[in-house]
């Protein structure tokens, strides 16, 4: 199902992914996927949207990607690794 996003999060989404190519020439989808959600938490889109939306825009710059799963891990089952750990990105 296609998902419109507002063009605030649209624009938070390409400066995070331009921000992690420039610093760590790489994009992690999950973690950079949270951070956003966290960021644009009034607009209530779920992380997986979200990832998607990451996803296509760093094929668009064509950047190295990675999908971690310590984090994906942290934050989908906490109880795993221990008390709340969402707030360990």
């Amino acid at each position: 199902m296609l998902r419109e996003f507002s063009n605030r999060l649209r624009y938070d989404a390409h400066c995070k992914v331009q921000c992690a190519l420039r610093t760590n020439g790489i994009v992690n989808i999950i973690g950079l996927s949270e951070q956003i959600r966290l960021n644009n938490l009034a607009e209530n889109v779920a992380r997986e949207d979200i990832e998607n939306l990451v996803l296509d825009i760093s094929q668009l710059y064509g950047a190295p990607i990675e999908f971690d799963d310590q984090t994906l891990t942290a934050l989908d089952l906490p109880e795993v690794l221990g008390l709340d750990n969402r707030n360990d990105l």
